[in-house]
């Protein structure tokens, strides 16, 4: 698996093609800054993958996430586990959906006040996850470690499909709110998003615009790092109750490297 500076590059390029035309249609593509943005996300994966173990001891040391953020995590993730994605879609009464909209507020999804984050109200944002029951369900046996490499660009665009219809905050920046709640309900294939972090990781910066776009930028990256760094994911799940799963192993050394290498600066 490589990616190169211009486009995403695997071993049949031809699967390549209509990603590569689509983004050079964008009005605000610009030939030199895209190289650049490509150079410098490709740069850092690879230095990621070169120091996967040590971003995620450094991020197991920072202790950054404590209290309601790492305990709704867990608990949303146990009922997940222990109830099973077909019986919760079935069932809109299910505590599930409580549990995770208290895990996205502790997540800095919802905000007191008139400015800042905020999320939709509660039976919007249980009815909209229910309403992608189908797609959902079909998906839920994907994991990013063994997906095959065919199947990246069907999944990355289901994934979209249903990133792009949940309705989970009140803005119209749907991204890193709709990511976060996806990651909680398909652990093994959808990486949570946010600006601090993973925008910063893959772009330099927090800026939020054309989310459809940097989620099919970013997900083919996530997809490598899964692939060059299965064993070390697959010895880091579970070591900690925030090593949750293959795509929060990822986040979390996206993480350790942002501190490591850029906020330390």
């Amino acid at each position: 698996v490589n990616i190169s500076s211009e486009r995403v590059t695997f071993v049949k390029e031809e699967n390549i093609a209509p990603i590569v035309k689509r983004e050079k249609k964008h009005p605000s593509f610009s030939r030199g800054s895209r190289r650049a943005t490509f150079e410098r996300m490709d740069r850092r994966v690879g230095q990621l993958v070169s120091g996967f173990d040590e971003y995620i001891e450094f991020f197991d040391r920072s202790n950054l996430f404590t209290g309601p953020s790492w305990y709704f995590h867990l608990r949303t993730m146990e009922h997940l586990r222990n109830i099973r994605l077909p019986n919760i879609l079935s069932n809109e009464e299910d505590p599930f959906y409580e549990l995770l909209y208290a895990t996205l507020t502790s997540w800095g999804m919802h905000r007191m006040g008139s400015r800042g984050a905020k999320l939709v109200e509660y039976e919007t944002f249980r009815d909209s996850i229910i309403s992608q029951k189908d797609i959902i369900l079909a998906l839920k046996d994907v994991s990013i470690l063994s997906m095959p490499e065919e199947e990246l660009w069907r999944v990355r665009d289901e994934l979209w499909g249903i990133l792009g219809s949940l309705k989970i905050s009140a803005t119209q920046a749907k991204l890193v709110a709709n990511s976060k709640t996806l990651h909680h309900i398909l652990p093994n294939v959808v990486p949570p998003i946010d600006r601090e972090y993973t925008l910063q990781f893959f772009y330099g910066n927090k800026m939020y615009s054309d989310d459809q776009k940097k989620f099919k930028e970013i997900y083919p990256r996530v997809y490598q790092i899964a692939q060059q760094c299965k064993p070390q994911i697959e010895r880091t799940i579970a070591r900690t109750a925030f090593h949750s799963s293959p795509t929060k192993v990822i986040d979390n050394a996206i993480v350790g490297y942002v501190l490591k290498e850029i906020k330390q600066r």
